[in-house]
C-alpha cells in the first residue's frame, strides 16, 4: 500500500487545487522557511481524523481554510483528498477489491466536516477504523512533525505506550474493549431497572386476578340484562306499531280531498298561464319597435359627427400647408450653409496631407540615432559586468572568511557557555535539594495513603444514600402508577359515552346553521334528567331552531330535516312552579314546556286532567304523559341512560379526569423528584469512586516517586565524575578553536586589500556610464517628440476627414427632406379638394330619418296600452288561484298534524329499534321466541332485579380479564427480557477476558520485538552505544514503557540526560524499529534531521534509505545531504505572498538529463 497523491483545495495556504505526486519511496519536500512545507503534513493528520485545531497549529478547526491575503479573498471551504494505491490488498474487508482508495475530507465555514471513502459520504469512525491496524493515524508514530522527536523520547510511560500498542495493531482492540465495557455498563443499568419493573408487574398481576373474577360475575349479569332489554324492547315495538296502523287509515282520507283542491288549482294554473304568455308577446313586439327608434336616434347622430370631423378635418388641413411652406424655406436655407462648410474642409485637408508625409521621414532618421546610442550602451555595460563579477568573487570570498571567523567564535561561544553549564550543573549537584525531594515524596506518599482510606469510607456512605434514594424513588412511581390507572379509566368511560353522544348526533342528520338538539341546547336540574329524558324521546329528539321565528320556520320547512319536531324562537319569560319548564335552569327553555303540567303521580294527573285548557298536557314523576285525547307511559329509569343523562355523565367524568390529571401531574412531579434525588445519589456514589480510585492511583504514583528519587541518589555521584571528565575535553576544544580563529585573521587582512582596489575601479567607472546614458536618453527623447508630432498631426487630418464627411451627409439630408415636404404638400391639397362632396350627401340622409323616427314613436305607444289591458286580466285570475291554495294549505296543516302523529309513533318504534342495536340484538332474533302472554309490566320488573344485582357489585374494572392476561403476557415477556440480559452480560464479560487475553499476548510479543530492534539500530545510528525499553509494571494491560539510551562513551541514567541530536537519533532508533516490526504504508518527517550535524545526517540518510526498500519515505529538510539522498524533489514556492505552489523535480531523470 502506497500514498500516490495528495490533492489539496483552499487548506490553509495551498488555496488554488493543488495535486502532490508521490511517485518514488523516497520524496523530499524543500522550499524555505514559511513557505507552507509542513502545511502538507498538517493535511495528511487532518485527512486521517485529527479533531484537534491546536495540534494543527490553529485555534479552531475552521483555521484551515484559508484566510485570504493582500491581494486574494478568503474561500467558503477546504478539502484534502489522500489517493492510495491497495493493489497489495493490505486494506482488507469491503475496501480490499479496490486498487485505489482515495479518503477525502471537506470543511465549510460554519464547521461542518464531511468525511468521503471512494467519493461515498462516511462518518470520522469509517475512516479511523479502516486504518486500525495499519499503523496509520492522526497521531500515529508514522507522522513525525517539528518538536515531536522530543515529545517522543520525552514522553511519559503511559504515551510512549500508545506507540507499542499501535505497532502491535491492538488499537482496534481497545476499541472494542471500549465499546464492550460501555456494552456492559448499559447491560446492568438495564438489569436494575428490569428487575424493578417485574417487581412491580407482580404486586399488579395479583390485584388484577381479583378484579377480574368480579368482571367476569359482571358479565354474566349484564348478558342477562341485556336480554331482558331486548324482550322489553320488542314488546314496546308491537305496540307502537299497532298504533301507526290506526293513523295511517285518517291520512289517507284526508289525503283525498287534497288530491280534489289540487286539481281544480291546476284549472286555474293554465288559465295564469295564457295570459302570462300574451303579456310577453305583446312585451317583445314594444320591445323590436324600441329598438327600431334606437337605431335611428344613433344614425341620426353618427351622421351629425361625420359632418363635423370632416369640417375639423379641413381646417387641419390648412393648417399643415402653412407649417410646411416654413419649413421649406429654413431647409433650403440649411442646404446652403452645409455646401459652404463642405468646400472649406475640402482646402484644408489638401494642406494637411503634404505635411504628414514630410514628419515621417523626420522619424526614421531620430530612430537610426537612438539605435546607435544604444549599442555604445550595451557594449560599455558588458565590460563593466566583466569587472563587476571580479569584484563580487573577491567579495564573496571575503563574506566566506567572515562566516568561517563567525562559525568558528560561536564555537568558541558554544564551548564557554557548555564549560558554564557544566560547572553550574556541578554546583547544582553538590546541594541537598534531592535528598529533601526524597523526604517530601515520603510524606506525601504517608497522605496518599491516609486520604484513600477516607476515600473508602465516602463509598460506602454514598452507596447507602443511593439505596434510601431508590426506595423512595419505587414508591414514588408506584403511586404515580395507580393514577394512571384511574385516568384511564376515566379516560376510557367518556370516550365510551363521546362515542354513543356522536352516534346520536349523527343519526339526527347534518343540520342547518343555527339549528341544534334539543338536549345540547338545555341545562336539566338535578333529579329530573330521566323524566326530561323521557319526554324528549317521546319527542321523537326535537330540534331547536333558536334563531329562527315561527314564521321563517313555516316558511322554510323544505330547508329542516324531516322527522323531527323543530322548536322556533323561545321566550325570555321564567319557569313557572308546577310545569316541565320549571325542572330546567335558567337560560333556554322551549315554550312547549310552559304547557306542560308536572305532578308527581298518575293519580294528581287524573284529578288535573278536567281541567286542562285545549293544548296543554300532563306530565308525572313517574314517566306517564297525557291529555284528554291521548296517554303515553313508560317508567322513569335512571340506569338507563340517553342523550342528555350522558351529557351529564359526560360532565361528571370531565370534572373527575381534571381533579385526576392535577393529581397525576403531582405524583409525577414527586417521582422526578425522587428520580433527580435517585440520579444526584448515583452521580454522588460515581463521583466518591472516581475520588477513591484518584486516591488509590496518588498512592501507586507517590511510591513510584519514591523509588525513583532513590535511584536518582544512587546516580548522582556517577553523573558528576561524567560532568568532570566533559569539562577536561571542552577545555582542549576551546583552545583547538582561538588557533583556529588566528589562521582564518590573517587571510582575511590580504582578501580586504584586493577588494578596496577593485573598489576604487568601480568609482571610476561611473562618470562614463553617465555619459553614454546621457546620450541615448537625448537620441530616444529627441525620437518620441517627433513621434508625439506626428501623432497629433494624424489626428487633426482625421478630424478634418470626419468633418468634410458629415457635411457631405448633411447636403444629402437637406436635399432628401426637401422631396418629402413637396411630397408631402401634393397630397393635402388632393385630400381638402375631396372632403367637399360628401358634405351634401349627409344633410339629405339626416332629413330621411328623422321622418322614420316619428313613425316608430307612435307605433311603441299603441302596444303599451295593449300591455295594460293583458296585465289587468292576469291580477284577477291570480287572485282566484290564491284562494284555492289557502283552502289546500290548511287540508295540508291537517295530514301533517297526522303525518307528525305517526312520525312519532314510528319514532318511538325507532328508538326500541336503536336501544336493540346499542345491544347488539334484532327483532328477527327476539320475535320468535318471545311469549305470546308477555307483557310489559312484569318484564320490566324482572329487568328492575338484574339491574340490582348489577348495582350491588359496585365499581367493576371490565378490563381487568384483559388487562390481567396482557399484564401476564407483558410479565413472561419480562422474565425473557431478564434471562436474555444476564446470558448478554456473561457473553461480554466473556468478550472482555479474551480482548484482554489477545491484548497481553500481542503486547509483550511487540514489546519484545521492537526492543531487540532498537537494541540492533541503535548502535548502527550512533556507530556504538546501547539501548532498550522496560516496563514499568507487571500488568500488560496497565503497564507503561521506558527508554533507555546510552550513546557511545557515556553511561548516562537517564534519557533526559541527552543532548538534543543524541535524543533526536534515539527517538528515530525507536521509530524505525517499530516500522521494522509493523511497517506503516508510508512514513512523514518533518525537519527531524534539523539537531543533527552532518555526520549524524549521513548515518540518518543510510539508515532511511535502507528502510525505503519497504517503507515509502515523505520528508521535508532544509540539510543538502538529505536532498541528495531523495529520489524525487518536490519544492513548495511562495511567489504570491501568502499563496503556496508546487514544483516537482525527478532527480533520476535530471541527473540523466545532466549526464548527457
Amino acid at each position: 500500500m502506497r500514498l500516490k497523491k495528495i490533492k489539496l483545495a483552499g487548506f490553509k495556504s495551498f488555496v488554488d487545487p493543488t495535486t502532490i505526486p508521490f511517485p518514488g519511496d523516497m520524496t523530499a519536500i524543500v522550499g524555505p522557511n514559511g513557505c507552507g512545507k509542513s502545511n502538507v503534513i498538517d493535511a495528511v493528520r487532518w485527512v486521517l481524523g485529527e479533531s484537534s485545531a491546536k495540534n494543527l497549529r490553529g485555534d479552531a478547526m475552521t483555521d484551515v481554510i484559508f484566510n485570504g491575503s493582500s491581494a486574494r479573498k478568503p474561500v467558503g471551504q477546504c478539502s484534502v483528498e489522500l489517493v492510495f494505491d491497495n493493489s497489495s490488498g493490505r486494506i482488507g474487508g469491503e475496501f480490499a477489491q479496490y486498487n485505489e482508495l482515495a479518503v477525502k475530507r471537506l470543511v465549510t465555514r460554519d464547521a461542518q466536516s464531511l468525511y468521503f471513502l471512494n467519493g461515498t459520504r462516511c462518518r470520522r469512525r469509517d475512516v479511523t477504523d479502516l486504518f486500525l491496524g495499519t499503523g496509520l493515524g492522526p497521531r500515529s508514530y508514522a507522522i513525525i512533525e517539528q518538536g515531536m522527536i522530543s515529545r517522543l523520547i520525552e514522553s511519559k510511560p503511559q504515551e510512549l505506550r500508545v506507540f507499542i500498542e499501535e505497532a502491535a495493531g491492538i488499537s482496534k482492540y481497545k476499541e472494542r474493549r471500549r465499546e464492550t465495557e460501555n456494552r456492559i455498563r448499559h447491560t446492568q443499568d438495564n438489569l436494575e431497572r428490569l428487575e424493578d419493573v417485574r417487581g412491580e408487574l407482580g404486586r399488579q398481576l395479583e390485584k388484577l386476578q381479583r378484579q377480574a373474577a368480579a368482571a367476569q360475575r359482571y358479565k354474566a349479569l349484564k348478558a342477562s340484562e341485556r336480554k331482558l332489554k331486548g324482550e322489553l324492547s320488542a314488546i314496546r315495538w308491537l305496540k307502537h306499531t299497532q298504533h301507526i296502523e290506526k293513523i295511517e287509515g285518517e291520512l289517507a282520507k284526508e289525503q283525498n280531498e287534497l288530491d280534489a283542491l289540487i286539481a281544480q288549482q291546476r284549472g286555474d294554473e293554465a288559465g295564469i298561464e295564457k295570459y302570462r304568455t300574451q303579456s310577453e308577446d305583446i312585451k317583445t313586439a314594444l320591445d323590436d319597435v324600441q329598438q327600431a327608434v334606437f337605431t335611428i336616434s344613433t344614425q341620426i347622430t353618427r351622421i351629425e359627427q361625420n359632418t363635423l370631423h370632416s369640417q375639423q378635418r379641413d381646417n387641419q388641413i390648412s393648417a399643415e400647408l402653412e407649417e410646411l411652406h416654413q419649413r421649406r424655406e429654413l431647409l433650403a436655407a440649411s442646404l446652403q450653409e452645409a455646401e459652404q462648410a463642405l468646400e472649406k474642409a475640402d482646402m484644408s485637408l489638401e494642406q494637411s496631407e503634404p505635411e504628414l508625409l514630410m514628419l515621417e521621414e523626420t522619424i526614421i532618421q531620430a530612430e537610426e540615432r537612438a539605435e546607435s546610442a544604444e549599442s555604445a550602451l550595451r557594449e560599455y555595460n558588458r565590460k563593466r559586468r566583466e569587472q563587476e563579477q571580479h569584484y563580487h568573487s573577491l567579495k564573496q570570498k571575503v563574506q566566506g572568511l567572515h562566516s568561517q571567523i563567525q562559525s568558528v567564535t560561536s564555537m568558541q561561544l558554544r564551548t564557554t557557555q557548555r564549560i558554564g553549564e557544566l560547572n553550574d550543573e556541578l554546583t547544582a549537584l553538590d546541594d541537598d535539594t534531592l535528598s529533601e525531594r526524597l523526604e517530601e515524596a515520603q510524606a506525601e506518599q504517608e497522605l496518599a495513603a491516609e486520604k484513600s482510606a477516607i476515600a473508602e469510607d465516602e463509598v460506602i456512605i454514598s452507596k447507602d444514600a443511593l439505596n434510601a434514594a431508590s426506595e423512595q424513588y419505587q414508591t414514588a412511581t408506584a403511586a404515580q402508577a395507580g393514577c394512571q390507572r384511574e385516568l384511564d379509566q376515566a379516560a376510557s368511560r367518556f370516550a365510551a359515552l363521546e362515542a354513543l353522544q356522536e352516534l346520536a348526533e349523527a343519526e339526527a342528520g347534518e343540520l342547518p346553521e343555527g339549528v341544534a338538539l334539543l338536549w345540547k341546547s338545555i341545562s336539566v336540574k338535578p333529579g329530573f334528567e330521566a323524566l326530561i329524558e323521557k319526554v324528549t324521546v317521546w319527542l321523537n329528539n326535537p330540534l331547536v331552531a333558536a334563531e329562527y321565528p315561527l314564521e321563517t320556520l313555516i316558511a322554510s320547512a323544505e330547508h329542516f330535516p324531516q322527522g323531527h319536531r323543530i322548536l322556533p324562537l323561545h321566550t325570555d319569560r321564567p319557569a313557572e312552579e308546577g310545569t316541565l319548564a320549571s325542572c330546567l335552569n335558567d337560560g333556554y327553555i322551549p315554550s312547549l314546556f310552559y304547557r306542560i303540567r308536572l305532578v308527581p303521580d298518575l293519580a294528581a294527573a287524573r284529578t288535573l286532567l278536567p281541567a286542562l285548557a285545549a293544548g296543554k298536557s300532563v306530565v308525572t314523576e313517574t314517566g306517564e304523559w297525557l291529555s284528554a285525547d291521548w296517554l303515553l307511559r313508560g317508567t322513569v329509569q335512571e340506569d338507563s341512560a340517553g342523550a342528555l343523562q350522558r351529557h351529564g355523565q359526560m360532565a361528571q367524568l370531565q370534572s373527575e379526569i381534571d381533579s385526576l390529571s392535577e393529581q397525576l401531574a403531582e405524583l409525577q412531579f414527586q417521582a422526578d423528584s425522587a428520580s433527580e434525588e435517585k440520579t444526584r445519589a448515583e452521580e454522588h456514589l460515581e463521583i466518591t469512586r472516581q475520588a477513591q480510585v484518584r486516591s488509590a492511583q496518588q498512592q501507586q504514583q507517590a511510591a513510584h516517586q519514591v523509588a525513583m528519587l532513590k535511584q536518582e541518589v544512587a546516580q548522582l555521584a556517577l553523573r558528576q565524575q561524567k560532568i568532570r571528565d566533559e569539562l577536561t575535553r571542552q577545555q582542549q576544544t576551546l583552545a583547538g578553536d582561538d588557533e583556529q580563529l588566528d589562521t582564518l585573521t590573517a587571510q582575511l587582512e590580504v582578501l580586504e586589500m584586493q577588494l578596496m582596489d577593485a573598489e576604487e575601479e568601480e568609482q571610476n567607472a561611473s562618470s562614463e556610464r553617465e555619459r553614454f546614458e546621457h546620450e541615448q536618453q537625448d537620441a530616444r527623447q529627441s525620437a518620441e517628440q517627433q513621434k508625439s508630432r506626428k501623432h497629433q498631426l494624424e489626428l487633426s487630418v482625421q478630424q478634418q476627414r470626419n468633418q468634410q464627411q458629415l457635411y457631405l451627409e448633411q447636403v444629402t439630408r437637406n436635399q432628401a427632406q426637401l422631396a418629402e415636404y413637396r411630397q408631402r404638400e401634393d397630397a393635402l391639397t388632393q385630400e381638402k379638394q375631396s372632403l367637399s362632396q360628401p358634405m351634401a350627401m349627409h344633410e339629405a340622409q339626416l332629413a330621411q330619418l328623422l321622418e322614420d323616427r316619428e313613425v316608430q314613436e307612435a307605433l311603441r305607444i299603441e302596444k303599451q296600452n295593449a300591455l295594460s289591458d293583458v296585465e289587468a286580466l292576469l291580477r284577477e285570475a291570480q287572485q282566484g288561484h290564491h284562494g284555492v291554495a289557502v283552502k289546500i294549505q290548511q287540508r295540508n296543516t291537517v295530514i301533517d298534524g297526522l303525518k307528525i302523529d305517526i312520525e312519532g309513533a314510528r319514532v318511538r318504534a325507532m328508538s326500541v329499534l336503536e336501544l336493540l342495536q346499542e345491544t347488539g340484538q334484532s327483532l328477527k332474533e327476539i320475535l320468535p321466541d318471545l311469549d305470546d302472554t308477555a307483557d310489559e309490566k312484569s318484564w320490566q320488573q324482572e329487568l328492575e332485579k338484574t339491574t340490582a344485582a348489577v348495582a350491588r357489585l359496585g365499581a367493576v374494572n371490565l378490563a381487568a380479564v384483559e388487562e390481567y392476561e396482557t399484564q401476564a403476557e407483558r410479565k413472561q415477556h419480562l422474565d425473557t427480557q431478564f434471562d436474555d440480559l444476564v446470558s448478554a452480560l456473561d457473553t461480554l464479560q466473556s468478550a472482555i477476558r479474551k480482548i484482554d487475553k489477545e491484548t497481553k499476548t500481542r503486547f509483550s510479543a511487540t514489546f519484545g520485538q521492537v526492543n531487540e530492534d532498537l537494541k540492533q539500530l541503535f548502535p548502527k545510528v550512533f556507530g556504538g552505544g546501547s539501548a532498550y525499553l522496560a516496563l514499568t509494571d507487571d500488568d500488560l494491560l496497565e503497564t507503561g514503557v521506558t527508554i533507555m539510551a546510552r550513546p557511545p562513551g557515556k553511561k548516562n541514567s537517564t534519557i533526559h540526560l541527552l543532548s538534543g541530536g543524541e535524543k533526536a537519533l534515539t527517538a528515530l532508533s525507536l521509530v524505525f524499529a517499530i516500522f521494522r516490526l509493523n511497517p506503516a504504508p508510508f512514513c512523514l518527517l518533518d525537519e527531524v534531521d534539523a539537531p543533527l550535524d552532518d555526520a549524524n545526517v549521513g548515518r540518518f540518510c543510510k539508515l532511511v534509505s535502507e528502510m525505503s526498500k519497504s517503507v515509502q519515505f515523505i520528508y521535508i529538510t532544509h540539510n543538502k545531504i538529505a536532498m541528495e539522498m531523495a529520489t524525487h524533489l518536490t519544492g513548495v514556492t511562495m511567489a504570491e505572498p501568502g499563496v503556496s505552489r508546487m514544483v516537482a523535480v525527478d532527480v533520476d531523470e535530471a541527473m540523466a538529463f545532466v549526464e548527457a
